[in-house]
């Protein structure tokens, strides 16, 4: 192969490595996509899922003919430069090169991320009096919203959070909005996080008016499956309605903060790399040059 077609190669590995981790991290994020299919799947046959590991293990697969590509690119490269100082010094120089680059890339998309949420709602504009009986006849308003009806208490299932300091409760309760029949399917649920059970009913989900963000299909899978084991119908689409200010952005929060730490972690890396390169070289330097005092003597 050519040097051409193999720096060629070697850019499109790189890219697709990008892209797949790009896909499996909004997939987490979302719950959407790859990673949301394989949780479904994983429930459907084992009754729980793993979103974490999963997406990692199916983005490794997907990236797999990348990192064998760069692999034996990298192990064809060592065998033509041999070994010894000088040759060392390159191929150090060339991994804090290629950590650098992708330091700024991951910069990028932080940066990128930030951007983008700075235009979605902050939670700081009035909520727009909204009738829940039109969702699904078109798109759901992007925008902080207010729906009145009743909640569906036999549409509800919730999660107790025991790793933090306080025990925590994540609640999915069905919320059926004025103008919809009793018997229809469920397709308006609220989300609230609560610190332990027995604030339940003190807190906004149980008012009679809600106001929040409407996510389309946002009931996370372990939810859906637990209420559709209970014969609960769920519309397709389903909406979610979230409270938080940050609702809408903080999934590009989480974004930018992960790739802000990734990219600091490879600009370090880069840095290290670039001193050990440099500290090779100049050993390659000093040692080339008593070689030749020692021919001319």
């Amino acid at each position: 192969m050519d040097e051409g077609r193999s720096k060629a190669l070697l850019a499109l590995s790189w890219l697709w490595i990008a892209m797949v981790a790009g896909y499996m991290a909004w997939g987490v994020i979302y719950e959407a996509g790859l990673s949301r299919w394989l949780s479904v799947w994983q429930l459907e046959h084992w009754g729980v899922y793993y979103p974490e590991r999963t997406a990692f293990v199916a983005g490794f697969l997907l990236a797999a003919p990348a990192f064998w590509f760069i692999r034996r690119r990298a192990m064809i490269a060592r065998v033509r430069e041999g070994s010894g100082p000088a040759a060392e010094a390159r191929r150090m120089g060339r991994s804090a090169r290629n950590a650098a680059i992708a330091g700024m890339l991951a910069a990028l998309v932080a940066g990128g991320a930030f951007l983008l949420s700075q235009r979605l709602p902050d939670g700081s504009e009035q909520a727009t009096p909204f009738d829940g009986a039109r969702l699904g006849d078109g798109p759901a308003p992007a925008g902080k919203v207010r729906i009145g009806g009743q909640l569906a208490l036999e549409a509800r299932t919730d999660y107790s959070e025991t790793g933090g300091a306080r025990p925590r409760v994540i609640h999915y309760v069905g919320f059926r909005p004025d103008g919809v029949a009793r018997d229809a399917p469920m397709r308006l649920f609220v989300e609230r996080d609560v610190e332990g059970r027995e604030q339940l009913r003190t807190i906004q989900a149980f008012l009679p008016e809600q106001t929040g963000y409407l996510i389309e299909n946002g009931l996370p899978p372990l939810a859906l499956r637990s209420l559709e084991q209970r014969g609960v119908r769920v519309a397709r689409p389903h909406y979610l309605l979230r409270s938080g200010d940050l609702a809408r952005r903080e999934p590009y929060y989480i974004t930018a903060a992960v790739a802000g730490l990734l990219a600091l972690a490879c600009l370090a890396v880069a840095g290290i790399g670039g001193v050990q390169a440099r500290s090779r070289s100049r050993l390659a330097e000093a040692l080339e040059a008593q070689s030749r005092a020692q021919r001319q003597n």
